[in-house]
């Protein structure tokens, strides 16, 4: 896949604390802006928190927390809510392991390619290719 280095304006990606901050390390070598609660000051954090911190760096938020997740991101997207950066939600064939952090990144870079822009994917949620 083609690396791009990462602007002010491209869309930046935050992963919950269930996902590898390898995953976060994998994509910042391939010259994407990511980070990931895992391994940060931020692991106790609760998901309408990640959502708003998130929202506050101007990230999407990537997770397989849907139960969480969906309806704090309706809650967003409804009118008066706060709105976000996106949504990635990653189905349940994607296991958790050191063996999948290559296939997670893949996947994640091909929806950085897909929706590069900030704002491309700001109130929408789009899900990793299985």
């Amino acid at each position: 896949m083609a690396r791009r280095p990462s602007g002010p304006l491209e869309v930046k990606l935050l992963l919950d604390e269930m996902l590898s901050q390898d995953i976060a390390v994998t994509l910042r070598d391939r010259g994407y802006d990511a980070a990931a609660i895992s391994g940060s000051k931020h692991e106790q954090l609760s998901d309408e928190e990640v959502m708003n911190l998130a929202r506050a760096q101007e990230r999407a938020l990537v997770t397989n927390n849907l139960s969480d997740f969906r309806p704090l991101h309706h809650a967003a997207v409804s009118p008066g809510g706060d709105g976000h950066y996106g949504m990635v939600f990653m189905p349940g064939k994607y296991r958790r392991s050191k063996g999948e952090i290559g296939r997670v990144a893949d996947a994640l870079e091909e929806k950085l390619i897909q929706y590069p822009g900030l704002t491309d994917l700001a109130d929408g949620e789009t899900w990793l290719s299985t």
